[in-house]
């Protein structure tokens, strides 16, 4: 059992890490880096662990690539024998290789702690093992519609939440505080976020639902630690999740991935909803602010819990294997309206630079 240590417990979030079977040494270096920096007593990955969408997955064995990238890509992790645990991301499942299949992948590290992928509950014992203090929740976010949305947490998720938050309750005789974690962010963020012009610093524009509206961080979310470099993919609707994790008030936070270029903490009602950036360097991604999330909770105050941020650049020492990639996923475009706005961009360069060396022929023709 998992439990705390001198009045402290350290959680390591981990998120789109984004590989395949050619996997990425540079992402590989940089979680056995962050390990080594951070020393947690648990790791938890948040999701699109594998890059299912990928051109290698399209031929050959899907369950044995996926093994083989699995094996690849967390061998610092099995090899440094602290207990993590994992949520999927809207990109992890592919072919035959789907959820199930990964799920048992996964059950066979000895260091993982699992019991059901769609809801879990992991308890962090007191210090003397009588009590339990603290607790994690995870929930499977699922992948995208059809229709190109992202379905919100199911009622069934929700229901299983209620009925451990309370069975933890009846056990310590009081609700016991927890952070939460899953993929993809609940549509409540955009209501924790500050409206602004289009052309103000920092803003970004919605998407889908809220594409008609531009969002920058509330001026309290702001510090050198934290960005928003992205827009925020979420489900279109509530789920009632946020609502029912006020009802009792024990999670203290949400935190999630998904969109790999956003790294802040902001608060909804009582709540903190935060992101994490991610940390593979085989996607798209923050250039050498990618990295990953600490939390400290105390066991005498768990509901004052502490939580920052350590990425490249905080590794001394820490050498990019390949840098040339590295600059070109940091500068690739990471949604399609992303990629239409360059494309645009490079029509209109391309369009000047036409006019002008027209223009430049006609006067040197006139001399």
């Amino acid at each position: 059992m998992l439990q705390f240590h001198n009045g402290i417990f350290r959680i390591l979030q981990l998120t789109d890490m984004q590989d395949t079977y050619r996997t990425s040494q540079d992402t590989v270096n940089l979680t056995e880096a962050l390990i080594r920096k951070t020393k947690p007593d648990l790791i938890v990955l948040t999701g699109d662990q594998i890059k299912g969408y990928g051109t290698y997955f399209r031929f050959g064995d899907n369950r044995a690539n996926a093994a083989t990238t699995l094996n690849r890509l967390l061998k610092p992790i099995a090899d440094s024998g602290i207990p993590f645990t994992a949520v999927f991301g809207n990109h992890d499942a592919f072919g035959d290789a789907d959820k199930e299949f990964q799920w048992l992948l996964y059950r066979q590290y000895e260091n993982f702690i699992g019991n059901e992928y769609l809801f879990d509950c992991i308890p962090i014992a007191s210090e003397d093992g009588k009590k339990v203090p603290f607790c994690i929740y995870l929930f499977d976010s699922r992948e995208k519609q059809p229709d190109g949305s992202y379905p919100p947490i199911n009622q069934e998720q929700i229901h299983q939440y209620r009925e451990t938050r309370d069975q933890l309750e009846r056990i310590n005789g009081f609700p016991v505080p927890a952070l939460a974690f899953q993929h993809i962010p609940p549509v409540e963020i955009y209501e924790s976020l500050s409206l602004c012009r289009k052309h103000d610093k920092g803003a970004i524009q919605g998407a889908r639902t809220f594409a008609d509206r531009y969002y920058r961080l509330p001026n309290y979310a702001r510090n050198e630690r934290s960005f928003m470099g992205e827009n925020a993919a979420t489900p279109d609707t509530k789920s009632g999740q946020i609502e029912a994790f006020g009802e009792k008030g024990d999670v203290l936070g949400l935190y999630f991935g998904h969109d790999h270029n956003n790294s802040f903490v902001v608060k909804h009602g009582n709540l903190d909803l935060g992101y994490t950036q991610g940390c593979g360097f085989n996607i798209y991604g923050p250039g050498k602010n990618r990295g990953g999330r600490v939390f400290d909770i105390r066991e005498d105050s768990p509901d004052r819990y502490e939580t920052f941020t350590v990425t490249c650049r905080d590794l001394p020492g820490f050498r990019l294997r390949r840098p040339v990639k590295e600059f070109l996923y940091t500068h690739s475009p990471s949604s399609v309206s992303q990629a239409k706005k360059a494309a645009k961009k490079v029509l209109i360069v391309s369009a000047v630079c036409t006019v002008s060396a027209f223009c430049c022929r006609a006067i040197l023709r006139k001399r």
